[in-house]
């Protein structure tokens, strides 16, 4: 294994990720080998278990580390799977750094080899809060999901967020039916609560169908009594759900039919004042989950094939934009 400052070197990380070096180096590498599933292991579980699309799945695989061959990126695989492990049920996203494009595919995985290695130990961690496996399996198969848009939007394989789904193998978001939820800290201006108690994130993947009323409806039925009960520790009663979302924004309902899902699933919430960066994330997120688009791009050309991305194009044109805005409800 290469020595910390080798890796410092020859990562080729920015500045500002020395914060991580200085975590790996604190934390240091696994007691004991790390687990990566083997060759038909791997197969079995993305396109079985987490039903990866097999273009994804093949990519992968032969993207797998190697010690001798990869020193650097194995070294970054077992300080990542270590940190997993050192604060599983932790609620915070640990933001690991990107891996210039000189590692390669290798580079784009090494971050999910960590996170697949520690699946016996999140479905540990879930198994003794009382969750069941049906439902640990649930929220990690969002995995799949990511991977087919993150082709789609680089026109690579890989995994861009792989910082996101820390939250997902460390038991701290659960997937029940169509929504996907979250302990996180609150902000400033919910009611009845204080900047940094315990609220709970509503988020909408992608993959799952329509966000119906009564899907959506029995989604957050379970989260009130799922949460209470399996994390009582941290939601003594029912919870307030709060979440930011360019599906929030309040300009939708104005051009949505009223019986639009969207348009319905703003109804549950009370907004927040926008915030100063509210237009900024809104365009950007817009672009990128409704149109698979990062980076400049020209909104002329963006496609029209349906209602709501109509109205979306046709929405840059306007001074306002699109917005991320936050709302909540008890």
């Amino acid at each position: 294994m290469p020595r910390l400052t080798d890796v410092r070197s020859r990562l080729g990380l920015p500045d500002s990720a020395a914060s991580w070096y200085d975590t790996w180096e604190r934390l240091g590498p696994p007691e004991g080998p790390v687990p990566l599933p083997s060759a038909a292991e791997l197969d079995s579980l993305l396109t079985g278990r987490l039903g990866c699309d097999p273009i994804d799945a093949a990519a992968v695989a032969a993207a797998r580390p190697d010690p001798d061959a990869d020193p650097e990126l194995w070294w970054v695989m077992e300080r990542c799977y270590r940190h997993l492990l050192a604060d599983m049920g932790g609620i915070e996203m640990l933001l690991w750094p990107q891996l210039p494009d000189k590692w390669g595919a290798t580079g784009r995985f090494v971050h999910l080899y960590a996170l697949l290695a520690a699946i016996p130990e999140t479905l540990a961690y879930n198994r003794s809060r009382g969750i069941e496996d049906e439902i640990t399996w649930a929220t990690l198969s969002n995995v799949a999901e990511k991977l087919r848009l993150n082709r789609a939007r680089f026109g690579v394989p890989g995994l861009e967020v792989a910082h996101w789904f820390t939250l997902h193998f460390r038991g701290a978001i659960h997937r029940l039916g169509r929504l996907e939820f979250a302990p996180e800290r609150a902000g400033e201006g919910f009611p009845d609560v204080d900047a940094g108690d315990l609220v709970l994130g509503v988020h909408i993947p992608q993959d799952g169908g329509p966000m119906s009323p009564d899907a959506c409806a029995a989604s957050i039925a379970w989260a009130r009594e799922f949460f209470p009960h399996h994390f009582g520790d941290r939601f003594a009663s029912r919870p307030l759900f709060v979440c930011s979302s360019w599906l929030l924004d309040p300009k939708l309902a104005e051009v949505l039919r009223p019986d639009a899902n969207i348009v319905a699933f703003q109804k549950l919430f009370e907004l927040l004042p926008a915030g100063e960066d509210a237009s900024e994330l809104g365009e950007k997120d817009v672009l990128r989950f409704v149109f698979d688009q990062v980076g400049d791009t020209d909104l002329a050309s963006l496609p029209r094939d349906s209602t709501l991305r109509r109205v979306l194009a046709e929405g840059f044109a306007e001074p306002r934009g699109w917005q991320v805005r936050t709302g909540w409800f008890r």
